[in-house]
């Protein structure tokens, strides 16, 4: 399968309008697999011979998009950068985001597994090299986890143990839904508190 590397930097932006030749075509929103935007455009490029094939160009970041087949390369940059997390978190965060935009949804469930050992490790008190089941209590018992948060964390712990024990291969829907609580769950760990300090007493 055809893989895209992100060649941008996050901050990094080029003219969209300056790409040269570009064709009013059928309007299409999409999730930019670049800059994570949801954006819309009506110009870019498309193949005579095969009308459901198009590019398109971000009006956000200005990379281009293909679609082809009905499908999206690169696929959307799902999840938000979040502020004030730790390097390691923010790396396996930006794999998960990237696999997933790649179509790796296997490697998205795995990961999200390996990220859940790093916050009880580095957040809820639990000490390397524990079983993952003892993890996910954890954090349970860190007061993060938010209402039926624990069924999600079960579901993951379950998912994990397909993609590792047995031949099963990861979905989209459930790359999306465990790349949705993990986003949930370095927000309310990491950059609420940032935002939000404890006041000083006096």
């Amino acid at each position: 399968m055809w893989r895209w590397r992100n060649c941008l930097n996050k901050n990094m932006k080029i003219n969209w309008q300056r790409w040269q030749n570009q064709n009013n075509i059928n309007p299409q929103d999409f999730i930019c697999g670049y800059c994570g935007k949801n954006v819309g455009s009506h110009t870019g490029y498309f193949n005579d011979s095969n009308q459901t094939t198009k590019i398109y160009i971000c009006t956000f970041c200005g990379m281009p998009t293909l679609f082809f087949e009905e499908k999206q390369y690169p696929g959307p940059l799902l999840g938000r950068t979040i502020q004030n997390i730790p390097t390691d978190v923010e790396q396996i965060y930006k794999e998960m985001r990237d696999a997933n935009k790649n179509s790796s949804f296997t490697a998205v469930s795995l990961l999200g597994r390996k990220l859940i050992m790093h916050l009880a490790v580095s957040v809820a008190g639990a000490k390397e090299g524990e079983k993952f089941i003892q993890y996910v209590e954890y954090l349970k018992k860190s007061g993060y986890i938010p209402p039926n948060g624990d069924k999600i964390l079960e579901y993951i712990k379950n998912l994990g143990n397909e993609k590792n024990h047995e031949i099963k291969i990861g979905t989209k829907n459930e790359a999306e839904k465990i790349l949705k609580f993990i986003e949930a769950l370095l927000i309310f760990m990491y950059e609420f508190p940032s935002e939000f300090p404890e006041e000083k007493k006096e």
